[in-house]
């Protein structure tokens, strides 16, 4: 009886310790991430290792790389792989550019081989390299510039003519199509006012595209790459009251006598 009671005593002590000891305890201290110290290395300590090294490739030169070409060839494209994981997959490091001050990602390039050791899969390690990659690398539409030039100022009056003053507004279209882009589409298209008949206004304006395709092709603009076509008044950019031909009708009819230059290329 009296051993019993004794545990019972100890048992008690024991509960009432552990109850001391959990409400008596401080709680954790809270460690924020700002609470963390900064850490600094220089470059050069980091090692050659910590660094990856990739090396730029044509993009033509990478889509030779497809599913069915042998290991070998492979090899002949990309070089020796950086990496393998058995005779499964190679590992290749590729540079991707990053704007234009020569800064460039690194992104990792995965090719697997069947038990035929030809191409099974490509692909880039990383989501974002890919879509980065088929940005680089997607084509980019061709740069219109649409250039309006009075008639007025390319041919005398009633004429498909150039005048010296017209030659050297064409000879600044030409530089820009022969030294600073690389065409791919020109259309030359004519214009007049309403003042005459339809049909000879549509002629005319006919002969001055052509006037203006010959003169171009003469400084060296690809002659099957413009195509011309005349809109007589069919097309006006003003209209103009009064009915009486004179001086002041002309002027304001100006606007409507041009020819329209649309360039596309890629610079």
């Amino acid at each position: 009886m009296r051993k019993y009671a004794v545990n019972r005593l100890a048992i008690l002590g024991c509960g009432l310790l552990v109850g001391c000891s959990v409400f008596d305890k401080q709680p954790e201290e809270v460690v924020y991430p700002y609470d963390f110290k900064d850490a600094s290395v220089q470059l050069e300590q980091l090692g050659g290792d910590f660094i990856r090294r990739g090396f730029f490739v044509e993009p033509d030169k990478l889509s030779r790389v497809a599913v069915g070409e042998s290991r070998s060839r492979v090899q002949e494209i990309l070089g020796e792989p950086v990496e393998r994981s058995g005779e499964e997959w190679w590992f290749y490091n590729i540079n991707l550019p990053l704007g234009e001050e020569g800064d460039h990602l690194v992104c990792q390039y995965r090719i697997a081989f069947d038990t035929q050791s030809e191409v099974s899969e490509v692909a880039w390690r990383r989501p974002q390299c890919r879509d980065y990659y088929e940005a680089l690398t997607r084509p980019k539409p061709p740069e219109v510039q649409d250039i309006t030039l009075s008639s007025d100022v390319l041919f005398g009056f009633d004429s498909a003519q150039l005048l010296p003053a017209g030659k050297k507004e064409l000879d600044m279209a030409a530089s820009v199509v022969t030294k600073e882009m690389q065409l791919t589409e020109m259309s030359i298209v004519g214009h007049t006012d309403h003042l005459g008949a339809d049909t000879y206004n549509l002629a005319l304006s006919k002969r001055r595209a052509e006037s203006v395709r010959s003169y171009l092709v003469s400084q060296g603009v690809p002659v099957e790459l413009i195509t011309i076509d005349g809109q007589g008044s069919s097309q006006p950019l003003v209209q103009c009251e009064g009915r009486r031909v004179n001086q002041t009708l002309k002027d304001c009819l100006q606007p409507n006598r041009r020819v329209d230059i649309t360039i596309q290329g890629y610079r």
